[in-house]
């Protein structure tokens, strides 16, 4: 397989997006189509498929597929409205208007695939990690929809309830999660040496060597406006409070979360999370985590986020299942433009040569990590400066595509959705590289990312070439036709 299979810009920017969205159109629609909601016909249909799955599977007789229904793959049944659904989602969210049936009906082929060939090898997902990706995905349509009223969302989708959308999205999630700890499992031991690298790059054509956007390595000094302290000695007072009624009193903790909470990501579950110690969480909160006993409760602490109890509700090994609560402080508008000030006079500082941007990052910046550095911003997923500037967010890109290599930017407003405050920033460019064609040395870690993919992919399709033999597989009459099914068929 050459890069041109792999990273055709066209074609691999409609396949990505359709993966993307594929979840968000099953499981919102719940199998509808774009408009309508799935006929009482089609619901009988699954019924009855559903129920007659054992006799699906490859004998001698020869078997139909019940009208309604596209296809079954192993224990899957892909209905006719799952594409048509897919298809207009793709449309609305992703802005593709071009993919067909065949392609869509490719994708969820591979997908329930992978799926089916997990349960078989005992991947399990706990409820924990579904119901989780499912909060994380109502509350991004929450946001989507400028939202916090469960009804709207809802309605939005053409649902009776929330717990409804919620139903669908842990059925979708679930096969979305086993689908991709099946491909991982595929391709955990797949690595690629600097010798494939190189042949990789020789084997594109000149003409074909994908083009890669402007490009900026940055620093940056980040002001967050901090709230009073009679402020923060409420928040804590009342977490004291909170642990108190549970300790003395045998209040329930999870009730106390979802009335209390901050966290509209963990609240309606009762501030329930699971983590490892190589888990993303920030230190502080890992920090409580791992040094409590199961049942205990710690004192409130603070991270970026505000102030928090914990509750140690499980210990699994090297997992912690836990429970908190997290309240954010008021910050007045006193405050906030307290910190705007303090910005824009060290800005001034800089513009006029009397302090390093570097050294005025360690002086003030309130992002740890990059104030150590002198601001200097890190890709977590190269390890090296460079950030690709569709990459950023609007606001940061808009600002950056005008400034030049030295170049201080203004006073940048922020939203954090997670704090739910502004933050305030300046960032300087410390080098720029323009819109360009793949180039060896410059490119290698992005060339080698490339390679490896593409060999990530031919192990896949290797894996999925084997499994075809030994996986039931039926295509409905109305994709007979289509080219890109013929190893399905």
């Amino acid at each position: 397989m050459t890069l041109l299979t792999v990273i055709n810009l066209k074609s691999i920017t409609k396949y990505i997006s359709v993966f993307i969205v594929l979840a968000f159109a099953k499981a919102v629609t719940a199998q509808t189509t774009s408009n309508e909601e799935i006929t009482a016909a089609d619901k009988k249909n699954v019924q009855e498929t559903l129920a007659a799955l054992d006799s699906v599977r490859p004998t001698t007789k020869k078997r139909f597929l019940i009208e309604g229904v596209a296809g079954v793959i192993g224990d899957y049944v892909i209905l006719g409205s799952d594409i048509a659904s897919a298809k207009a989602q793709a449309k609305r969210q992703a802005g593709i208007s071009d993919i067909s049936s065949c392609e869509l009906m490719e994708s969820l082929l591979s997908e329930k695939m992978y799926a089916h060939h997990a349960i078989q090898d005992s991947i399990t997902i706990s409820d924990r990690e579904i119901e989780g990706r499912t909060e994380q995905q109502i509350q991004y349509f929450k946001n989507a929809l400028q939202t916090e009223d469960d009804k709207e969302i809802a309605k939005f989708y053409k649902k009776d309830n929330i717990t409804q959308v919620r139903e669908a999205l842990n059925r979708v999630n679930r096969d979305g999660l086993l689908a991709q700890r099946m491909q991982e499992r595929i391709t955990e031991q797949v690595e690629i040496t600097p010798e494939e690298v190189r042949d990789f790059f020789k084997s594109i054509p000149e003409e074909d060597r994908p083009l890669f956007g402007s490009e900026v390595e940055m620093a940056q000094i980040v002001v967050i406006p901090e709230p009073d302290e009679d402020e923060i000695k409420l928040v804590i007072d009342k977490l004291k409070g909170y642990r108190a009624d549970v300790l003395d009193n045998g209040a329930d903790f999870a009730a106390k979360a979802t009335l209390y909470s901050d966290d509209t990501g963990t609240e309606r579950q009762g501030g329930v999370l699971s983590l490892k110690r190589s888990d993303p969480f920030v230190k502080e909160f890992k920090d409580q985590a791992f040094s409590l006993q199961e049942g205990e409760i710690s004192e409130p602490f603070e991270t970026i986020f505000g102030w928090h109890i914990l509750y140690v509700e499980k210990i699994r090994g090297q997992i912690r299942d836990v429970r908190h609560i997290l309240l954010t402080p008021y910050i007045s508008v006193a405050q906030v433009e307290k910190a705007r000030k303090k910005l824009n006079d060290m800005r001034d500082r800089i513009i006029l040569n009397e302090i390093s941007f570097g050294d005025a990052a360690r002086e003030i910046s309130d992002e740890e990590k990059t104030a150590e550095n002198g601001g200097r911003i890190i890709n977590p997923n190269t390890g090296t400066g460079r950030v690709e500037v569709i990459r950023l967010e609007s606001d940061m890109a808009s600002t950056v595509q005008f400034l030049e290599k030295g170049d201080v930017s203004g006073i940048i407003e922020e939203t954090d959705p997670r704090m739910r405050n502004k933050t305030f920033k300046i960032v300087k460019i410390i080098d720029k590289i323009t819109d360009h064609k793949a180039n060896y040395a410059q490119d290698f870690l992005k060339i080698k990312d490339l390679a490896l993919k593409d060999k990530q992919v031919r192990a896949i399709n290797k894996w999925r070439n084997e499994k075809l033999a030994d996986t039931y597989i039926k295509i409905g009459p109305e994709y007979i036709d289509c080219d890109i099914l013929n190893s399905w068929k």
